[in-house]
């Protein structure tokens, strides 16, 4: 985990530990895809493993969400902007 200095919020994942789980991802996907010797074992063992990364990446995205979120809330108040909703009341 990488902790951001701008505004304490904490990131799942950094840039570059996503790359890397995404290509370990697809080196598993290739493999289950297209080896031929893999057997039934190691199929379960490297979907577990893909679920895994998938789940950490998923994780990651969500939290890279939620920072742009509140990028964008501190942006809105930057510029004046009334929060979501406020807008549409009479």
């Amino acid at each position: 985990m990488m902790a951001d200095k701008n505004n304490g919020v904490i990131s799942e994942i950094s840039s570059g530990d996503f790359e890397r789980k995404i290509c370990e991802l697809k080196k598993i996907v290739d493999k289950l895809e297209n080896d031929p010797g893999v057997t039934l074992e190691d199929s379960m063992d490297l979907f577990e493993s893909g679920l895994g990364l998938t789940k950490e990446c998923v994780d990651g995205l969500n939290a890279m969400q939620e920072r742009i979120a509140a990028l964008n809330d501190r942006l809105d108040i930057i510029m004046g902007k009334p929060p979501f909703g406020d807008e549409y009341e009479n």
